[in-house]
């Protein structure tokens, strides 16, 4: 039943070395589910160990390291040692790279995401510690590549981003992204001790050291999600860079290898593995996409040749290339959009994937394809970490492809929906799109509303009386509608960067319904500094067909995070928005009124007692805020919450209503019997307590939270998990989440344009909101708007907000 909402908070909070998210004065009886799922997240890095490929690594910049020991089919959290935490919780494990040592496998290297923290590993990755003595940066610097003297293991390199704001320097935004700085530093003792060996004016990626001497070494500077420092963002338009850098001695000196190339934004390197003067490069960027292209460089980097490039299909260049250690011929190069290969080292390529389509696991799309893994034991076998999260599985050459990322998820859910007649139902939307579970979240499909292209950004979803639900992405394109297998969709007629933020049916009339609209500056960040307009409240009258904006000058511009309607009265709701505070209609959006006790902005969810509608919850970061007089008046309620706590849900009890749940993003769940009057508790189990939404059975038997990075959460509040409830006679792809095959996890507990629009709609294939508009905050790890730019070209500037709720 979810909600709405996305307030959003861009830098993540740093903590280092937080408290667990288990909370000590849950319920002991209650404990969370873990599902594993769906896939998504940020992902970065995925390796397989050379002596024993089938034992692989990948990286989540929000739930940290997961290891795979039978080939990627099933993956279990190892974190334990890495103390690094960040997001609105404190819980978020921003590990960010990850990179096997060729001469001993057991050694392994760690890096984090805008903080300092490097961790070596000595056990394959099972256990961890932090080696990061030298590195002078203590935040905004995100390790992004290691590379291994393939003659010393002593010898490591370390390759950084150090984003504009580091360690409290004014942000410098770029015309989309951060204008960033590099650095690479360099031990010489296992990491005891680092020095930086260059800094630039761009971020350092991939390096490579040529096996025959360990003094030549490579680095690949930049990125497509973010700008050089010495790039000019007006109206000249000067893209900057650094581009391929070389040094012969060892890092004492260094100069720019970049003669034929025509984009200095490299985003992977790849050393041929028999010939160490061949290399391979992508580049790169979404907003200076000149020359963006895979080059070959067959003399050591002293000169490049394109090789492959479509300015009219890959617009924004290619993200990922990799020779096949298995067999050199071959080679892959990735786009978002497509997959291609060589047979012949690169001169020559094939794209592998259709030119009508994208590739991914239909409906679910790929996206961005960050990191590329060859099996060392077949070149026609290859693994994607997209950028998105989640995993990627080829066995046919780049061909097709499944997602292999059972119990692998950072998913960033802002939405959760019960279907009313089986508790084992359920439907969430968030930054990786639509997902649907038959069985209590133990395996996933994904869906797509929004045909041709799956839902990106996923932000409110909600379920009405009867069954009917609506979804909505933050990309402007409107609402879809359907049942939950079939869907179709309806255009607002958005300005741009508006987008639906909040979605609540009337629970006494079905046909009535409410979307909150919200601006932001990328698909990932909602706009709280309040330069763009926000889009007001609209209404439908013929559950979710069409639409019309419903607005008075009060409304017409408030950037609207949750909507609650009255149980009884259609006409009667509330709006909490981020800009006006807590607004009120009893005439179905024909006029509106502050709620004159309410003048702290922003307010982040609101929901009127099913029972009782004199008593209104509403949530800020003052925490909860109750009234008992139809919300005329409102006085804040303390007892069992902590002072920060930032309330962005709620959700009733539908056998009980006097038993109400909270959504807090920095605390976790909180369990009232009485009401509202006194809370309690209850995160045992729960790895991060970022809690988005919530969602519970028409049965109250099982409650379900959508988490900020660590997928989705099952409350198993009678007992037992519920009983699967597949579709009959639907054939579908299946998501598998988390199995109980692989070893538990040694660091979790519990283990397991216009106000008024005509709409167009399009028809597709692909229990009740009583609480209303819950929200959500979105913290969003590393800035990265992960739409492709070829198909919406919405990439805005990355901002930086308040650390804390």
């Amino acid at each position: 039943m979810a909600r709405s909402v996305l307030g959003v908070i861009l830098l993540a909070m740093i903590l280092i070395a937080a408290p667990a998210a288990t909370g000590q004065n849950s319920p002991p009886d209650l404990e969370w589910v873990r599902t594993g799922g769906p896939l998504g997240g940020l992902g970065y890095d995925v390796r397989m160990r050379p002596d024993n490929p089938d034992v692989m690594l990948v990286t989540d910049a929000w739930a940290g390291m997961f290891m795979s020991d039978d080939g990627g089919v099933t993956w279990f959290p190892a974190n334990d040692g890495i103390t690094a935490r960040t997001g609105p919780s404190g819980d978020a494990i921003p590990v960010f790279c990850v990179t096997i040592d060729p001469n001993d496998p057991d050694i392994v290297w760690a890096g984090t995401q805008e903080v300092r923290g490097i961790y070596r590993s000595t056990d394959g990755g099972f256990t961890w510690t932090k080696r990061d003595s030298g590195v002078v940066e203590r935040n905004g610097i995100t390790f992004r590549g290691f590379a291994v003297d393939p003659n010393d293991s002593n010898i490591v390199w370390a390759a950084a981003e150090i984003s504009s704001w580091a360690d409290g320097r004014p942000e410098q935004p770029g015309r989309g992204f951060d204008r960033t700085e590099g650095v690479v530093y360099r031990t010489t003792n296992s990491g005891g001790s680092w020095a930086a060996v260059w800094r630039g004016d761009n971020l350092a990626r991939y390096i490579w050291i040529d096996p025959t001497d360990s003094d030549t070494v490579y680095v690949a500077t930049g990125i497509f999600d973010r700008e050089a420092m010495n790039s000019d963002p007006t109206t000249a338009g000067v893209p900057g860079g650094e581009g391929v850098l070389k040094t012969t001695d060892g890092g004492q000196t260094w100069r720019r290898a970049n003669e034929g190339l025509g984009n200095l934004y490299i985003g992977s390197l790849f050393m041929h593995p028999e010939e160490p003067q061949v290399l391979l490069a992508a580049a790169g960027s979404n907003v200076y996409q000149s020359g963006g292209a895979v080059y070959l460089s067959t003399d050591g980097a002293a000169s490049w040749k394109v090789v492959l490039a479509d300015p009219d299909e890959e617009a924004e260049g290619f993200h990922s290339v990799e020779f096949a250690l298995a067999d050199p011929d071959i080679a892959y190069a990735a786009s978002s959009n497509r997959i291609y290969r060589s047979d012949n080292g690169g001169r020559t390529w094939t794209a592998m994937t259709p030119l009508e389509s994208a590739w991914g696991d239909p409906p679910v799309r790929g996206g961005f394809p960050i990191d590329i893994q060859v099996d060392p034991r077949d070149p026609d076998r290859l693994f994607i970490n997209a950028y998105g999260g989640g995993n990627f599985l080829s066995e046919d050459g780049g061909r097709s492809w499944g997602i292999a990322s059972t119990g692998y998820t950072g998913a960033q859910i802002r939405g959760v929906a019960v279907d009313r007649e089986h508790p084992g139902r359920i439907w969430v939307t968030g930054r990786s799109g639509l997902f649907v579970s038959t069985d209590g979240g133990a395996s996933w499909t994904g869906q797509s509303p929004f045909d041709p292209w799956p839902t990106f950004e996923g932000m409110a979803l909600t379920m009405a009386s009867d069954g009917r639900m609506l979804e909505s992405d933050n990309v402007g394109r409107g609402v879809a509608r359907g049942d939950g297998l079939e869907w179709d969709y309806s255009e607002l007629g958005l300005q741009q960067r508006q987008g639906v933020r909040a979605l609540a049916f009337a629970p006494s009339d079905p046909t009535i319904a409410y979307a909150g609209i919200g601006a932001f500056f990328t698909p990932s960040v909602w706009e709280e500094s309040f330069e763009l307009p926000g889009g007001g409240i609209y209404r439908s009258e013929n559950g979710g067909r069409t639409w019309s904006a419903v607005n008075d000058q009060r409304t017409e511009s408030a950037h609207v995070s949750g909507l609650s309607v009255d149980p009884t009265d259609p006409g009667r709701l509330f709006a909490s928005t981020m800009n006006q505070g807590l607004i009120r209609s009893t005439d179905g959006g024909a006029s509106w009124h502050t709620v004159s006790s309410r003048n702290d902005i922003p307010v982040y969810a609101v929901a009127i007692h099913p029972a009782d509608p004199s008593i209104v919850l509403s949530g800020s970061r003052g925490g909860v805020f109750r009234s008992t007089d139809g919300g005329d008046t409102f006085s804040r309620v303390a007892a069992g919450t902590v002072p920060e706590s930032t309330i962005v849900d709620y959700e009733f009890d539908p056998t009980d209503p006097s038993v109400v749940y909270a959504a807090d993003i920095a605390s976790g769940v909180y369990r009232s019997t009485d009401s509202g009057v006194t809370w309690t508790p209850i995160n045992n189990g729960l790895r991060t307590r970022a809690v988005n939404d919530l969602a519970i059975s028409h049965d109250g038997g099982h409650l379900y939270a959508a988490t900020e990075g660590e997928g989705v959460y099952r409350l198993d509040l009678a007992g037992s998990p519920p009983q699967a409830a597949p579709f009959p006679n639907v054939t579908t792809t299946t998501v598998p989440a988390a199995t109980t095959s692989s070893p538990p996890p040694t660091d979790a507990p519990g283990s397991d344009p216009s106000t008024t629009s005509t709409p167009t709609t399009t028809s597709l294939a692909a229990s009740p909101d009583v609480g209303g508009g819950g929200s959500w905050l979105v913290w969003a790890v590393g800035g990265a708007a992960l739409l492709t730019a070829g198909v919406l070209g919405l990439f805005g500037s990355r901002r930086r907000m308040a650390r804390g709720p």
